[in-house]
C-alpha cells in the first residue's frame, strides 16, 4: 500500500519541476540581467554577450581607434645646413713661367703660409692651383710630351702644387690643381709681353661656409605611444672550487666583454672603470685575482697573425695577455693578481657566418677570483649560463726533482742546453696520467721600444715574444724524444 502511494507523488514532483522549467527558458535574458544586478560582491556571474549587441569603445581620443598606429612619414620644412664653397682668388700674385720653368719667388711660401694661418678656423680649407698657357703652338718635342696647351698648363699647375705641398707640409686632401689651357688669357697673345703674362699659375684658397636654410624633406614622425626599453641581462655566475688546499670562488659576467678588431684596438675607459669598480666591490675579500680570457672568431689567420701565432688558440692568448698587461699598468695591480688565458674559437657567442657574429665572438672576458674558506663546496656540478660542460682548470707542473731552466737567446735564436730535451720528456712522463698534458712556451722581451724594422715584422713586444716562443717550440718539436708527445 505504501509503495503505490509514494510513486504518484514522485512522478508528480518531477513533472512539476519540468513544467516550471519551461517558462524559465523564455525569461532567461531578463533573469540573467536581474541576477547580474542583484549579485553580491564576490559571487560569480556568467553572461554570454550577444553578437549583434553594440559595445562602447573606451579611449582618451576615440578618433585614434580608427586610425593606423605606428611611425609615419610626413613632408615638413626642416633646418638644414647649406654648404657653399668660397673661392678666394689671387691671394698671392700669379706664378710666371719662363722658358718652361716655374719662377717661384721665395717669399711666396711665406705669403701663402700667412694666408692659411689666418684661415685655420675655416671649414675644409684647401689650396687650388690653376694652370694657364699662351696660345702659341707647341714645338714638336713639347707636343710629344704634353700634347697641347691644355696638357702643358696641367703640368705647370701640378709642378707648382707639388712644390707648395712639400714647402708647406700640406696634407694630400687639402691641395688640388686644375688647368685651363689658353682659354683664359689676361693679355693679348700677339705680343711677347702679353704671352708672358698668360703663361701663369694662379693660386686660389677655397673653404666651405655653412648657412642655415629651410628645406622640405620627408621626416619620420614617431607615434606618441609608450615605448619600453629592453636591456640585455647577464646572470652573475659564482662558482666554488678547491685549488690545492684552498677554497676559492670565481665570479663571471661581472664586466661586459672587451671587443677587439686587431692588436691596435684601444682599451676603453669604460672597460677600465668597470673592472676597477668590480675590484672595489671585492675589497673585503682575500686573494683577489683578475683573469682575462681571450676568444676569437673562426676566420682563417692570414699575414702577420698566421706567421706569428699560427692558430686561433695562440692568437686568443696573445690578445688576452696584451689586455692583461695594459690593465696591470692602468690599475696598478701586483703581477700576482693578474692572469690571462685564451680559448681560441671554441666558445662562440654568435654565428661566425655574419660580420656581426664574428664581431661578438672576438672578445676578452673577465673573471674574478678570491679566497672563500667558509664556503661549503656543492656536491652538484656548477655551471654558468651558457656553459656546455664542466669547468677545466689548467695547472702548471712544478717537478719535485727541480725546475725546468729558462731558455736564453743568442741573435734571436734559442740556445738549447745539453739534457734539456730529456728534462722536458721526464716532466711529461711524470704527468702522463693527467688530462691533456702538454708543454707551453712563453716568450718575454725587454721593456724597451722596438726598432722600426722589428716593429714592422712583429707589430709590438707581444708579437715579438710570441714569435720567439714559437721558434723555440718548433726547434724542440724536431727532437725524437718530443716528436711523439
Amino acid at each position: 500500500m505504501s509503495t503505490h502511494r509514494y510513486l504518484p507523488l514522485l512522478l508528480g514532483f518531477l513533472l512539476t519541476a519540468s513544467a516550471a522549467a519551461a517558462p524559465a527558458e523564455e525569461t532567461k535574458p531578463a533573469d540573467e540581467a536581474k541576477a547580474a544586478e542583484e549579485a553580491k560582491p564576490g559571487e560569480q556571474v556568467e553572461r554570454h554577450l550577444s553578437d549583434d549587441q553594440p559595445f562602447r569603445r573606451w579611449s582618451q581620443d576615440p578618433e585614434q581607434l580608427d586610425s593606423e598606429r605606428g611611425d609615419r612619414l610626413e613632408v615638413r620644412k626642416v633646418a638644414r645646413e647649406k654648404v657653399e664653397t668660397v673661392k678666394m682668388k689671387n691671394v698671392v700674385p700669379p706664378i710666371r713661367f719662363e722658358s718652361g720653368v716655374a719662377n717661384i719667388p721665395p717669399n711666396y711660401v711665406d705669403m701663402l703660409a700667412k694666408v692659411l694661418e689666418g684661415m685655420k678656423n675655416r671649414r675644409n680649407v684647401r689650396v687650388t692651383f690653376v694652370g694657364h698657357a699662351d696660345s702659341q703652338r707647341l714645338s714638336a718635342p713639347l707636343a710629344r710630351v704634353f700634347g697641347d696647351n691644355a696638357g702643358l698648363s696641367r703640368e705647370r699647375a701640378g709642378e707648382v702644387a707639388e712644390y707648395f705641398k712639400k714647402a708647406l707640409n700640406l696634407p694630400p686632401e687639402s691641395i688640388t690643381y686644375e688647368w685651363a689651357g689658353d682659354t683664359q688669357p689676361v693679355a693679348s697673345n700677339l705680343t711677347e709681353e702679353g704671352r708672358a703674362l698668360n703663361r701663369r699659375v694662379e693660386v686660389e684658397v677655397w673653404y666651405d661656409e655653412a648657412r642655415g636654410a629651410l628645406k622640405e624633406e620627408e621626416v619620420l614622425v614617431a607615434d606618441d605611444i609608450k615605448r619600453i626599453k629592453v636591456c640585455r641581462m647577464e646572470t652573475l655566475c659564482k662558482l666554488q672550487y678547491k685549488e690545492g688546499q684552498e677554497r676559492r670562488a670565481r665570479l663571471r659576467n661581472v664586466v661586459m666583454p672587451l671587443r677587439y678588431e686587431d692588436e691596435t684596438t684601444p682599451i676603453s675607459e669604460d672597460f677600465i672603470r668597470q673592472v676597477r669598480q668590480a675590484l672595489a666591490n671585492l675589497k673585503d675579500k682575500q686573494g683577489v685575482t683578475v683573469r682575462f680570457i681571450g676568444y676569437t672568431d673562426d676566420a682563417p689567420l692570414t699575414g702577420r697573425n698566421e706567421r706569428i701565432y699560427g692558430n686561433h688558440l695562440s692568437l686568443s692568448k696573445a690578445r688576452a695577455h696584451r689586455v692583461a698587461l695594459a690593465m696591470h699598468d692602468a690599475l696598478k695591480l701586483p703581477t700576482s693578481a693578474i692572469e690571462s688565458d685564451g680559448r681560441g674559437a671554441s666558445q662562440p657567442l654568435a654565428s661566425n657566418d655574419t660580420v656581426q657574429g664574428r664581431t661578438l665572438n672576438r672578445r676578452v672576458e673577465v673573471e674574478f677570483g678570491y679566497d672563500d674558506p667558509l664556503q661549503e663546496l656543492s656536491d652538484e656540478p656548477q655551471l654558468c649560463p651558457g656553459d656546455v660542460g664542466e669547468q677545466v682548470v689548467t695547472k702548471v707542473y712544478d717537478p719535485p726533482w727541480g725546475s725546468i731552466a729558462t731558455l736564453e737567446l743568442a741573435d734571436g735564436q734559442p740556445v738549447i742546453p745539453p739534457g734539456y730535451v730529456a728534462s722536458l720528456n721526464r716532466a711529461l712522463t711524470d704527468i702522463a696520467d693527467r688530462t691533456n698534458a702538454r708543454l707551453r712556451f712563453i716568450g718575454y722581451t725587454k721593456n724597451e721600444r722596438l726598432d722600426r724594422r722589428t716593429a714592422s715584422v712583429y707589430g709590438d713586444d707581444i708579437g715579438l715574444s710570441a714569435a720567439r716562443a714559437r721558434r723555440a717550440m718548433d726547434i724542440l718539436k724536431q727532437d725524437p724524444l718530443l716528436s711523439t708527445t
